[in-house]
Protein backbone atom coordinates (compact mmCIF):
# COMPACT_ATOMS: atom_id res chain seq x y z
CA UNK A 1 0.00 0.00 0.00
CA UNK A 2 1.35 3.66 -1.47
CA UNK A 3 2.20 5.02 2.28
CA UNK A 4 2.03 8.60 3.06
CA UNK A 5 3.94 10.52 0.71
CA UNK A 6 7.40 12.90 1.92
CA UNK A 7 6.69 16.33 1.70
CA UNK A 8 8.02 18.14 -1.65
CA UNK A 9 9.76 20.28 1.00
CA UNK A 10 11.66 17.09 1.10
CA UNK A 11 12.74 16.87 -2.38
CA UNK A 12 13.60 20.37 -3.02
CA UNK A 13 16.08 20.85 0.14
CA UNK A 14 17.76 17.48 -1.12
CA UNK A 15 17.60 19.01 -4.26
CA UNK A 16 19.38 22.24 -2.62
CA UNK A 17 21.64 20.59 -0.45
CA UNK A 18 23.23 18.94 -3.99
CA UNK A 19 23.51 22.60 -5.44
CA UNK A 20 24.56 24.17 -2.34
CA UNK A 21 27.67 21.58 -2.36
CA UNK A 22 28.80 22.79 -5.29
CA UNK A 23 28.18 25.98 -5.18
CA UNK A 24 29.92 26.15 -1.89
CA UNK A 25 33.00 23.67 -2.76
CA UNK A 26 36.36 25.63 -3.31
CA UNK A 27 36.51 24.17 -6.87
CA UNK A 28 34.91 21.24 -8.67
CA UNK A 29 34.92 17.76 -7.66
CA UNK A 30 38.90 16.91 -8.58
CA UNK A 31 38.66 12.87 -8.27
CA UNK A 32 36.63 10.52 -9.77
CA UNK A 33 34.86 9.50 -6.51
CA UNK A 34 33.58 12.75 -5.56
CA UNK A 35 32.06 13.04 -9.11
CA UNK A 36 30.36 9.42 -8.24
CA UNK A 37 29.20 10.88 -5.15
CA UNK A 38 27.82 14.23 -6.28
CA UNK A 39 26.17 11.94 -9.16
CA UNK A 40 24.83 9.22 -6.51
CA UNK A 41 23.24 12.40 -4.68
CA UNK A 42 21.78 13.63 -7.49
CA UNK A 43 20.06 10.38 -8.58
CA UNK A 44 18.60 9.88 -4.92
CA UNK A 45 16.85 13.49 -5.31
CA UNK A 46 15.09 12.45 -8.56
CA UNK A 47 14.20 9.22 -6.69
CA UNK A 48 12.69 11.14 -4.29
CA UNK A 49 10.59 13.39 -6.45
CA UNK A 50 9.51 10.68 -8.34
CA UNK A 51 7.86 9.09 -5.32
CA UNK A 52 6.86 12.58 -3.70
CA UNK A 53 4.65 13.17 -7.05
CA UNK A 54 3.34 9.34 -6.96
CA UNK A 55 3.00 8.24 -3.68
CA UNK A 56 -0.81 8.40 -2.38
CA UNK A 57 -2.28 7.69 1.08
CA UNK A 58 -3.24 4.87 2.71
CA UNK A 59 -7.02 4.76 1.55
CA UNK A 60 -9.30 3.00 -0.24
CA UNK A 61 -10.15 3.47 -3.76
CA UNK A 62 -13.66 4.51 -3.10
CA UNK A 63 -12.26 6.87 -0.97
CA UNK A 64 -9.58 8.10 -3.54
CA UNK A 65 -13.00 8.14 -5.82
CA UNK A 66 -14.62 9.70 -3.43
CA UNK A 67 -12.46 12.57 -2.53
CA UNK A 68 -11.38 13.30 -5.61
CA UNK A 69 -14.74 13.65 -6.70
CA UNK A 70 -15.66 16.44 -3.63
CA UNK A 71 -12.57 18.21 -4.60
CA UNK A 72 -13.24 18.48 -8.44
CA UNK A 73 -16.87 19.24 -7.34
CA UNK A 74 -15.61 22.14 -4.52
CA UNK A 75 -13.13 23.48 -7.20
CA UNK A 76 -16.20 23.78 -9.94
CA UNK A 77 -18.34 25.48 -6.58
CA UNK A 78 -15.55 27.62 -5.97
CA UNK A 79 -15.16 28.58 -9.82
CA UNK A 80 -18.83 29.38 -9.73
CA UNK A 81 -18.78 31.60 -6.49
CA UNK A 82 -15.96 33.20 -8.45
CA UNK A 83 -17.94 34.10 -11.77
CA UNK A 84 -20.96 34.87 -9.99
CA UNK A 85 -18.80 37.38 -7.61
CA UNK A 86 -17.19 38.81 -10.82
CA UNK A 87 -21.07 39.33 -12.46
CA UNK A 88 -22.44 41.08 -9.53
CA UNK A 89 -19.22 43.45 -9.58
CA UNK A 90 -20.27 44.04 -12.89
CA UNK A 91 -23.59 44.63 -12.61
CA UNK A 92 -23.39 47.37 -10.05
CA UNK A 93 -20.45 48.97 -12.33
CA UNK A 94 -22.74 48.51 -14.90
CA UNK A 95 -25.80 50.04 -13.30
CA UNK A 96 -23.23 52.99 -11.50
CA UNK A 97 -22.09 53.78 -15.17
CA UNK A 98 -26.22 54.29 -16.34
CA UNK A 99 -27.12 55.84 -13.59
CA UNK A 100 -23.85 58.42 -14.93
CA UNK A 101 -25.02 58.61 -18.37
CA UNK A 102 -28.53 59.48 -17.13
CA UNK A 103 -27.20 62.48 -15.06
CA UNK A 104 -24.92 63.86 -18.33
CA UNK A 105 -28.26 63.15 -20.55
CA UNK A 106 -30.26 65.15 -18.35
CA UNK A 107 -27.00 67.57 -18.36
CA UNK A 108 -27.22 68.29 -21.98
CA UNK A 109 -30.83 68.15 -22.14
CA UNK A 110 -30.40 71.28 -19.82
CA UNK A 111 -27.91 72.99 -22.14
CA UNK A 112 -29.60 72.04 -25.33
CA UNK A 113 -32.50 73.99 -23.33
CA UNK A 114 -30.61 76.71 -22.59
CA UNK A 115 -28.52 76.85 -26.21
CA UNK A 116 -31.97 76.73 -27.93
CA UNK A 117 -33.19 79.90 -25.79
CA UNK A 118 -29.90 81.95 -26.83
CA UNK A 119 -30.99 80.97 -30.53
CA UNK A 120 -34.11 81.83 -30.45
CA UNK A 121 -32.99 85.30 -29.21
CA UNK A 122 -30.30 85.85 -31.49
CA UNK A 123 -33.07 85.10 -34.64
CA UNK A 124 -35.16 87.33 -33.17
CA UNK A 125 -32.15 90.06 -32.68
CA UNK A 126 -31.56 89.83 -36.19
CA UNK A 127 -34.85 89.94 -37.54
CA UNK A 128 -35.38 93.32 -35.83
CA UNK A 129 -31.92 94.53 -36.82
CA UNK A 130 -33.07 93.83 -40.87
CA UNK A 131 -36.34 95.23 -40.33
CA UNK A 132 -34.37 98.83 -39.19
CA UNK A 133 -32.16 98.50 -41.97
CA UNK A 134 -35.33 97.97 -44.32
CA UNK A 135 -36.84 101.14 -42.77
CA UNK A 136 -33.45 103.20 -43.05
CA UNK A 137 -33.23 102.14 -46.51
CA UNK A 138 -36.74 103.30 -47.61
CA UNK A 139 -36.67 106.27 -46.09
CA UNK A 140 -33.66 107.32 -47.63
CA UNK A 141 -35.28 106.57 -51.08
CA UNK A 142 -38.35 108.30 -49.79
CA UNK A 143 -37.00 111.13 -48.36
CA UNK A 144 -33.97 111.94 -50.96
CA UNK A 145 -30.29 111.12 -51.35
CA UNK A 146 -28.99 112.99 -48.97
CA UNK A 147 -25.97 113.33 -52.22
CA UNK A 148 -28.57 114.54 -54.42
CA UNK A 149 -29.55 117.48 -51.99
CA UNK A 150 -25.99 118.42 -51.10
CA UNK A 151 -25.87 119.22 -54.99
CA UNK A 152 -28.78 120.79 -55.62
CA UNK A 153 -27.64 123.18 -53.12
CA UNK A 154 -24.30 123.72 -54.83
CA UNK A 155 -26.06 124.55 -58.07
CA UNK A 156 -28.63 127.06 -56.28
CA UNK A 157 -25.74 129.01 -55.01
CA UNK A 158 -26.62 127.98 -51.57
CA UNK A 159 -23.84 129.77 -48.70
CA UNK A 160 -20.87 127.63 -47.84
CA UNK A 161 -22.33 127.31 -44.72
CA UNK A 162 -25.40 125.31 -46.09
CA UNK A 163 -23.41 122.94 -47.86
CA UNK A 164 -20.90 122.11 -44.66
CA UNK A 165 -24.07 121.47 -42.78
CA UNK A 166 -24.92 119.53 -45.72
CA UNK A 167 -22.42 117.22 -45.98
CA UNK A 168 -22.40 116.85 -41.70
CA UNK A 169 -25.66 115.46 -42.00
CA UNK A 170 -24.69 113.15 -44.96
CA UNK A 171 -21.98 111.93 -43.03
CA UNK A 172 -23.81 110.92 -39.60
CA UNK A 173 -26.36 109.37 -41.98
CA UNK A 174 -23.71 106.87 -43.64
CA UNK A 175 -22.01 106.39 -39.68
CA UNK A 176 -25.22 105.59 -38.31
CA UNK A 177 -26.29 103.25 -41.49
CA UNK A 178 -22.54 101.33 -40.88
CA UNK A 179 -23.18 101.00 -37.55
CA UNK A 180 -26.55 99.29 -38.24
CA UNK A 181 -24.51 97.00 -40.44
CA UNK A 182 -21.86 96.21 -38.34
CA UNK A 183 -24.85 94.97 -35.41
CA UNK A 184 -26.69 92.83 -37.64
CA UNK A 185 -23.55 91.33 -39.01
CA UNK A 186 -21.99 90.67 -35.17
CA UNK A 187 -25.66 89.53 -34.24
CA UNK A 188 -25.24 87.02 -37.15
CA UNK A 189 -21.99 85.71 -36.58
CA UNK A 190 -23.20 85.04 -33.01
CA UNK A 191 -25.97 83.14 -34.00
CA UNK A 192 -24.18 80.78 -36.60
CA UNK A 193 -22.25 80.26 -33.37
CA UNK A 194 -25.39 79.37 -31.23
CA UNK A 195 -26.67 77.52 -34.13
CA UNK A 196 -23.50 75.25 -34.03
CA UNK A 197 -23.81 74.88 -30.38
CA UNK A 198 -27.33 73.88 -30.50
CA UNK A 199 -26.26 71.39 -32.76
CA UNK A 200 -23.17 70.22 -30.74
CA UNK A 201 -25.95 69.52 -27.54
CA UNK A 202 -28.07 68.05 -29.75
CA UNK A 203 -25.48 65.38 -31.25
CA UNK A 204 -23.98 64.62 -27.51
CA UNK A 205 -27.97 63.90 -25.90
CA UNK A 206 -28.29 61.48 -29.28
CA UNK A 207 -24.82 59.57 -28.07
CA UNK A 208 -25.74 59.90 -24.82
CA UNK A 209 -28.95 58.04 -25.44
CA UNK A 210 -27.38 55.43 -27.71
CA UNK A 211 -24.94 54.73 -24.97
CA UNK A 212 -28.17 54.85 -21.82
CA UNK A 213 -30.12 52.26 -24.23
CA UNK A 214 -26.43 50.07 -24.45
CA UNK A 215 -26.13 49.87 -20.48
CA UNK A 216 -29.44 49.77 -20.27
CA UNK A 217 -28.96 46.05 -22.29
CA UNK A 218 -26.15 45.21 -20.79
CA UNK A 219 -27.44 45.41 -17.60
CA UNK A 220 -30.32 43.00 -18.35
CA UNK A 221 -27.77 40.65 -20.29
CA UNK A 222 -25.40 41.04 -16.91
CA UNK A 223 -28.26 40.39 -14.63
CA UNK A 224 -29.81 37.38 -16.63
CA UNK A 225 -25.72 35.75 -16.53
CA UNK A 226 -25.50 36.65 -12.67
CA UNK A 227 -28.98 34.83 -12.39
CA UNK A 228 -27.79 31.89 -14.27
CA UNK A 229 -24.88 31.68 -12.27
CA UNK A 230 -26.67 31.48 -8.96
CA UNK A 231 -29.33 28.84 -10.26
CA UNK A 232 -25.64 27.11 -11.49
CA UNK A 233 -23.80 27.76 -7.86
CA UNK A 234 -26.95 26.34 -6.12
CA UNK A 235 -27.02 22.97 -8.62
CA UNK A 236 -23.04 22.83 -7.20
CA UNK A 237 -23.78 23.25 -4.02
CA UNK A 238 -25.91 20.38 -3.91
CA UNK A 239 -23.47 18.41 -5.46
CA UNK A 240 -20.44 19.09 -3.39
CA UNK A 241 -22.92 18.34 -0.42
CA UNK A 242 -23.50 14.95 -1.91
CA UNK A 243 -19.99 14.07 -2.90
CA UNK A 244 -18.86 14.93 0.57
CA UNK A 245 -21.51 13.02 1.89
CA UNK A 246 -19.90 9.97 -0.72
CA UNK A 247 -16.49 10.65 1.03
CA UNK A 248 -17.63 10.85 4.24
CA UNK A 249 -19.24 7.25 3.53
CA UNK A 250 -16.28 5.68 1.80
CA UNK A 251 -14.16 7.22 5.14
CA UNK A 252 -16.61 5.30 7.38
CA UNK A 253 -16.04 2.44 5.71
CA UNK A 254 -12.51 2.67 5.34
CA UNK A 255 -12.23 3.08 9.04
CA UNK A 256 -14.45 -0.21 9.15
CA UNK A 257 -11.52 -1.92 7.14
CA UNK A 258 -9.08 -1.04 9.54
CA UNK A 259 -10.80 -1.91 12.08
CA UNK A 260 -11.03 -5.69 10.84
CA UNK A 261 -7.65 -5.62 9.85
CA UNK A 262 -6.73 -4.41 13.42
CA UNK A 263 -7.93 -7.70 14.80
CA UNK A 264 -6.36 -9.67 12.21
CA UNK A 265 -2.79 -7.67 13.01
CA UNK A 266 -3.64 -9.22 16.39
CA UNK A 267 -4.72 -12.48 15.68
CA UNK A 268 -1.30 -13.03 13.54
CA UNK A 269 0.81 -11.20 16.44
CA UNK A 270 -0.95 -14.01 18.86
CA UNK A 271 0.54 -16.85 16.65
CA UNK A 272 4.17 -15.06 16.24
CA UNK A 273 4.07 -15.29 20.05
CA UNK A 274 3.17 -19.16 20.39
CA UNK A 275 6.02 -19.40 17.48
CA UNK A 276 8.32 -17.99 19.57
CA UNK A 277 7.26 -19.34 23.09
CA UNK A 278 7.44 -22.77 20.98
CA UNK A 279 10.76 -22.30 20.03
CA UNK A 280 9.92 -22.66 16.70
CA UNK A 281 12.48 -21.57 14.01
CA UNK A 282 15.65 -21.04 13.94
CA UNK A 283 17.47 -19.13 17.35
CA UNK A 284 20.83 -17.50 17.18
CA UNK A 285 22.72 -14.67 18.44
CA UNK A 286 24.91 -11.90 17.02
CA UNK A 287 27.07 -9.12 17.70
CA UNK A 288 24.82 -6.57 15.94
CA UNK A 289 21.83 -7.42 13.91
CA UNK A 290 22.38 -3.88 11.54
CA UNK A 291 22.36 -5.68 7.81
CA UNK A 292 21.54 -9.38 9.22
CA UNK A 293 18.61 -9.69 6.86
CA UNK A 294 18.74 -9.28 2.36
CA UNK A 295 16.71 -7.46 0.42
CA UNK A 296 13.02 -8.23 -0.24
CA UNK A 297 13.29 -7.06 -3.76
CA UNK A 298 16.57 -6.23 -6.34
CA UNK A 299 17.03 -3.59 -8.50
CA UNK A 300 14.56 -1.31 -6.11
CA UNK A 301 14.86 2.00 -4.50
CA UNK A 302 13.02 3.31 -1.35
CA UNK A 303 9.40 4.81 -2.81
CA UNK A 304 8.19 5.79 1.15
CA UNK A 305 10.04 4.88 4.50
CA UNK A 306 8.98 3.93 7.74
CA UNK A 307 8.19 6.49 9.82
CA UNK A 308 5.17 8.84 11.08
CA UNK A 309 3.07 10.75 8.41
CA UNK A 310 -0.33 12.53 8.13
CA UNK A 311 -2.93 11.11 6.35
CA UNK A 312 -4.23 14.20 3.92
CA UNK A 313 -7.67 12.76 3.57
CA UNK A 314 -8.38 11.65 7.14
CA UNK A 315 -6.35 14.48 9.15
CA UNK A 316 -4.70 11.86 11.31
CA UNK A 317 -1.22 11.42 12.55
CA UNK A 318 -0.26 7.68 12.03
CA UNK A 319 2.77 5.40 11.70
CA UNK A 320 3.81 3.88 8.56
CA UNK A 321 4.87 0.44 9.72
CA UNK A 322 7.03 -0.41 7.22
CA UNK A 323 9.17 0.41 3.65
CA UNK A 324 7.77 1.22 0.07
CA UNK A 325 10.10 -0.35 -2.25
CA UNK A 326 9.73 0.17 -5.95
CA UNK A 327 8.69 -2.66 -7.47
CA UNK A 328 7.27 -3.35 -10.93
CA UNK A 329 4.15 -5.61 -11.26
CA UNK A 330 5.56 -9.52 -11.62
CA UNK A 331 8.87 -8.66 -9.99
CA UNK A 332 10.12 -11.61 -7.36
CA UNK A 333 9.80 -10.78 -4.07
CA UNK A 334 12.32 -12.58 -1.98
CA UNK A 335 12.91 -14.51 1.81
CA UNK A 336 14.97 -12.24 3.56
CA UNK A 337 15.72 -14.82 5.41
CA UNK A 338 15.26 -18.66 6.27
CA UNK A 339 12.06 -19.27 7.90
CA UNK A 340 8.88 -20.32 7.29
CA UNK A 341 5.82 -18.99 5.67
CA UNK A 342 2.98 -18.83 8.48
CA UNK A 343 0.37 -16.87 6.61
CA UNK A 344 -1.00 -16.00 3.01
CA UNK A 345 -4.38 -14.32 3.25
CA UNK A 346 -6.09 -11.44 1.46
CA UNK A 347 -6.97 -7.78 2.88
CA UNK A 348 -9.00 -5.26 1.40
CA UNK A 349 -6.13 -2.95 3.09
CA UNK A 350 -3.17 -5.02 2.33
CA UNK A 351 -4.14 -7.11 -0.29
CA UNK A 352 -2.49 -10.43 -1.03
CA UNK A 353 0.09 -10.86 1.91
CA UNK A 354 2.82 -13.12 3.14
CA UNK A 355 4.30 -13.60 6.78
CA UNK A 356 7.54 -15.36 6.80
CA UNK A 357 8.35 -15.78 10.39
CA UNK A 358 12.42 -16.11 10.62
CA UNK A 359 13.09 -17.46 13.74
CA UNK A 360 14.70 -15.51 16.83
CA UNK A 361 17.72 -13.31 16.35
CA UNK A 362 18.72 -12.31 20.34
CA UNK A 363 16.09 -13.39 21.82
CA UNK A 364 13.80 -11.45 19.80
CA UNK A 365 11.47 -13.22 16.92
CA UNK A 366 11.61 -11.82 13.75
CA UNK A 367 8.48 -11.93 10.97
CA UNK A 368 9.12 -10.37 7.56
CA UNK A 369 5.76 -9.33 5.98
CA UNK A 370 4.89 -9.49 2.14
CA UNK A 371 1.87 -6.36 0.91
CA UNK A 372 0.16 -6.23 -2.16
CA UNK A 373 1.37 -9.03 -4.11
CA UNK A 374 0.01 -10.17 -7.32
CA UNK A 375 0.40 -13.88 -6.75
CA UNK A 376 2.32 -16.39 -4.36
CA UNK A 377 4.94 -18.38 -5.47
CA UNK A 378 4.58 -20.38 -2.10
CA UNK A 379 2.19 -20.52 0.37
CA UNK A 380 3.29 -22.46 2.95
CA UNK A 381 6.53 -24.59 4.14
CA UNK A 382 10.03 -23.19 4.97
CA UNK A 383 11.87 -21.41 2.59
CA UNK A 384 15.87 -20.36 2.17
CA UNK A 385 17.42 -16.96 2.07
CA UNK A 386 16.93 -15.55 -1.49
CA UNK A 387 14.25 -17.88 -2.60
CA UNK A 388 11.33 -16.53 -4.44
CA UNK A 389 8.38 -16.46 -2.53
CA UNK A 390 5.73 -14.22 -4.08
CA UNK A 391 5.58 -11.56 -7.12
CA UNK A 392 4.57 -7.92 -6.29
CA UNK A 393 1.51 -6.24 -7.34
CA UNK A 394 -0.97 -3.31 -6.28
CA UNK A 395 -3.91 -5.43 -4.71
CA UNK A 396 -5.45 -3.77 -1.55
CA UNK A 397 -5.47 0.20 -1.29
CA UNK A 398 -2.67 0.51 -4.08
CA UNK A 399 -2.63 3.17 -6.94
CA UNK A 400 0.75 1.27 -8.32
CA UNK A 401 2.74 -2.04 -7.75
CA UNK A 402 5.29 -2.13 -5.30
CA UNK A 403 5.92 -3.89 -2.16
CA UNK A 404 4.90 -2.63 0.80
CA UNK A 405 7.61 -4.49 3.73
CA UNK A 406 7.25 -4.33 7.46
CA UNK A 407 9.99 -6.19 9.47
CA UNK A 408 7.93 -7.28 13.17
CA UNK A 409 9.85 -7.62 15.90
CA UNK A 410 8.14 -9.87 18.59
CA UNK A 411 5.18 -8.98 16.70
CA UNK A 412 5.59 -5.02 16.52
CA UNK A 413 6.58 -3.31 13.14
CA UNK A 414 10.10 -1.76 13.38
CA UNK A 415 11.74 0.11 11.05
CA UNK A 416 13.10 -2.26 8.32
CA UNK A 417 16.33 -0.09 6.82
CA UNK A 418 18.44 -1.16 9.25
CA UNK A 419 18.14 -4.64 9.65
CA UNK A 420 18.28 -5.02 5.72
CA UNK A 421 21.96 -5.37 4.40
Amino acid sequence: MRAFPRAGRLAAALSCAVVATVLLSPSLPSSADERDRLEQEQREVERDQKAAAENLEHSSAGLREASATYAAAQKKLDRAQTRLNELNTRLAEVQAAHTQVEAELAEQKVLLAEAKRQLAEGQAEVKAQREEMRDEILTRFTGGDPRLAQAAALLSGGSVEDLMRQQTYVDAANAGQDATLQRMEATETMLVVREAEVQEATDAIAAKEKKARELVAEVDAVRDQAAAAAAELSTLAEKAATAKRSAEAARAADAAELRKLEAEESALRTKIRALASAGSGSERNVGSVGGLFGMPVTDTYVTSPYGIRKHPIYGYVALHNGTDYHAPCGRPLLAIESGQIISTSFSSVWGNRLHLYLGKVNGHSYTAVYNHISSYARRSGNVGRGETVAYAGTTGWSTGCHLHFTILRDGTPVDPAPLLG
